[in-house]
């Protein structure tokens, strides 16, 4: 399928851009590579103080379909609402300026999309470091690491609740919005549309899917192809490995709660499960993290929220990650402090 500018729907691209001058070239690159021509990119520079924001005004100038918008640092959620309500596009995804985009991303998404008539399509996703490419650019990919796995076939149709569930138990899906296309008519309520959560820096995304999914009937239709290739890099804000107690850690832990208590409404107990999991494993990071550190107050206060959220039952797990956990969980026990 080749859609062409005249013919094809918008499709909107949002992109926040935050100080990536290293690396929003090649982001820039892949998504002008496409196959899918009829797009606008959506540059948001969220207050860079790098060249972020010359390098995406000179790629403007040599091509209509960017759109570059400079704001006052707000964080990814704020640069994300701006790009979505600047956005003229029919249908709606976002990149993260440090990522790629496969080539046909586009075409097969939304091809999926009208071909099952669905409000969305999400895509696998692989993870890869380095400077490489996928597309057919200069270059290859280095350190490929592909998401673990599903058996879920290709153009497999989920809706609503039954569709989040998917994101949060597949490793492959993943309750992210990079690797996800939407009708632009089902991001909103009678409220207006769904915005992200501003001031959180990890979990927003989770929130929004909750929100554009539970308990609606937006439908999803599967691609168990990685056409998007996410860029795990070592400084990055959800992989920078401290000791202390971060924002994210915290952010983490809320999103889970307020997920909890937000969906007892529908009564869907495994929902709850996932989500009673994914907080155990937030909490379980910070009271590792304390351990270490020998943090005696904040372990105390971590471990009693872990013991208090009990029993769970496991998604996804290897048995490596299992025997991790039960070997930190009998440290805990023992409090070497």
């Amino acid at each position: 399928m080749n859609l062409q500018l005249s013919s094809s729907p918008l499709v909107s691209v949002v992109i926040p851009v935050y100080n990536g001058e290293m690396h929003i070239s090649v982001c820039m690159d892949s998504i002008l590579c496409q196959s899918f021509s009829s797009f606008e990119a959506i540059f948001v520079d969220d207050g860079s103080v790098d060249k972020s924001g010359e390098i995406c005004d000179a790629c403007a100038l040599k091509d209509k379909r960017i759109k570059v918008i400079h704001k006052k640092n707000g964080g990814v959620s704020a640069a994300r609402n701006t790009g979505l309500q600047e956005a003229r596009g029919e249908y709606i995804t976002y990149a993260d300026s440090d990522d790629l985009v496969g080539r046909t991303i586009y075409t097969e998404l939304i091809d999926a999309m009208e071909q099952n008539g669905t409000d969305s399509a999400c895509c696998s996703y692989e993870a890869f470091t380095g400077a490489g490419t996928e597309q057919g650019m200069a270059g290859s990919r280095t350190g490929v690491q592909k998401a673990s796995g599903s058996s879920r076939s290709r153009g497999q149709i989920c809706r609503g609740t039954e569709a989040f569930k998917v994101f949060l138990r597949e490793n492959n899906y993943a309750p992210v919005v990079w690797n996800k296309v939407f009708k632009r008519e089902v991001l909103k309520s009678a409220e207006g549309l769904f915005l992200f959560e501003k001031n959180t820096t990890l979990g927003e995304d989770e929130k929004w899917l909750a929100e554009v999914f539970c308990g609606r009937e937006t439908s999803v239709c599967f691609i168990a192809k990685p056409l998007y290739y996410w860029r795990r890099r070592d400084s990055s804000a959800t992989h920078t490995e401290k000791d202390g107690i971060t924002k994210n850690n915290l952010d983490s832990i809320r999103v889970q709660e307020e997920l909890l208590e937000t969906v007892k409404v529908l009564q869907d107990a495994e929902l709850e499960e996932l989500l009673k999991w994914r907080l155990y494993l937030a909490v379980m990071d910070v009271v590792r993290k304390c351990y270490k550190r020998r943090d005696t107050e904040n372990f105390r206060y971590y471990y009693q929220k872990l013991k208090q959220i009990g029993k769970v039952r496991t998604f996804g797990e290897s048995g490596t990650e299992k025997i991790r956990r039960l070997v930190w969980s009998v440290l805990f026990r023992l409090r070497v402090l």
